[in-house]
């Protein structure tokens, strides 16, 4: 009489066991796909702070005029100018710069947006927008002499 009691204690146990290892696989599962998820977020990341480096260094550079007017040979306030360009580094960047005269003539505002493509194929951009002023930098050390 004890033996059907027994099997059916078999079969819970086994049924159990086979619940147990489904949410065990599940479990893994989900921590597969959240490590993907990871490593992609940590790619774009990165990308995404490069893409801020070139797009600073590119702001940087056009701040960094010599002279006012044209000048050959000289970085001048006059020659900056609307541009594009590519970086390749690993992933490829592309560098579009709008320049754009305001109300002020002695200004120019400034847009520069890095684009690029991440590893799952979704497009990424970062811009950074700013107002260079033209002034002579001649005299850009006035305001730290000493009045006599």
């Amino acid at each position: 009489m004890h033996t059907p009691l027994r099997t059916a204690q078999r079969g819970t146990s086994l049924l159990e066991a086979l619940i147990a290892f489904l949410v065990l696989s599940l479990g893994m599962i989900a921590i597969a796909r959240l490590q993907g998820h990871l490593r992609l977020d940590a790619d774009v990341a990165r990308q995404r702070s490069e893409a801020v480096r070139l797009a600073q260094e590119d702001m940087e550079a056009l701040r960094g005029f010599a002279t006012i007017g044209a000048t050959p040979g000289t970085r001048s306030f006059d020659a900056i100018a609307s541009g594009s360009r590519s970086v390749d580094g690993g992933t490829s960047y592309r560098i579009d710069r709008q320049i754009t005269v305001g109300d002020t003539p002695q200004a120019k505002s400034a847009s520069i947006t890095v684009s690029w493509t991440d590893r799952s194929g979704s497009p990424q951009q970062v811009a950074l927008h700013s107002i260079i002023a033209g002034s002579d930098p001649a005299l850009s050390a006035a305001l730290a002499l000493a009045p006599r």
